[in-house]
C-alpha cells in the first residue's frame, strides 16, 4: 500500500511543517460518588500539519459567519470528531498552546490511514485566549 500521507508531508514539508501535539483521546468518563462525571482520556504524542480552514472547508461545515478560531488538521491515523447522540469523540489536541476540540471529521483516506479534521480551540479557565 502507498503511503500517500508520508508522500504528501514529504513534498510540504519546506512550505509547512509538522508539528509535535499532544492528542487527549477521549475514553468516556467515570461516575463519581454524587452522580456528577469527570471526563477519562489517554494523552498520546503525534504529529500534525496545521492549516487554515479553506473556503471549501467552511462550505462543508456550512459555516461561513464561524466566530471560533478554527484550523483544519491532518493526523497520520483516525480520530472521530464529537458526536453527542453515538456518545464519542471529544478528543482534543494541544498544540501552540492551547487545546483544540476535534469538532468535524473533514476526510479520512483508507482504513484510518490519515485524516483531516476541524478543530476549535477551547478557551482556557483563565477566559483568556493564548497567543499563537
Amino acid at each position: 500500500m502507498i503511503d500517500v500521507f508520508g508522500l504528501a508531508g514529504n513534498a510540504t514539508q519546506s512550505v509547512n511543517s509538522f508539528i509535535p501535539a499532544t492528542l487527549k483521546a477521549s475514553n468516556g468518563y467515570t461516575v463519581n460518588s454524587d452522580f456528577s462525571t469527570t471526563p477519562v482520556d489517554t494523552e498520546v504524542r503525534i504529529w500534525i500539519e496545521v492549516q487554515a480552514v479553506s473556503s471549501q472547508d467552511l462550505l462543508q461545515i456550512e459555516n461561513i459567519n464561524q466566530q471560533a478560531d478554527m484550523r483544519a488538521v491532518y493526523i497520520k491515523g483516525g480520530i472521530k470528531a464529537l458526536n453527542r447522540p453515538l456518545q464519542y469523540g471529544g478528543d482534543i489536541i494541544n498544540f501552540y498552546g492551547s487545546d483544540w476540540l476535534v469538532t468535524q471529521s473533514l476526510e479520512e483516506w483508507g482504513d484510518a490511514e490519515w485524516c483531516k479534521v476541524l478543530v476549535t480551540r477551547q478557551m482556557p479557565s483563565s477566559g483568556q485566549p493564548t497567543s499563537l
